[in-house]
């Protein structure tokens, strides 16, 4: 199956449209073991419970796209 090739900003945005929960902000990287990951720059509260939402979110989101 062919990914769809996304910037790291759209990457990011897709994430944080699935938290949905104003003041988090999430940056995306290329990761050489898994292409790209999310990494939570800021967020109100718990950043560690955000960072492992946005994980679970990437994990699924990898099978689809990839970071251009």
């Amino acid at each position: 199956m062919v990914k769809e090739r996304l910037s790291a900003d759209q990457l990011a945005e897709m994430i944080l449209r699935k938290i949905n929960i104003s003041g988090v902000e999430v940056g995306v990287r290329r990761d050489h073991a898994y292409g790209w990951v999310p990494t939570i720059v800021s967020a109100p509260a718990d950043p560690i419970g955000f960072q492992r939402r946005a994980d679970e979110i990437a994990h699924v989101l990898r099978t689809r796209f990839e970071l251009v």
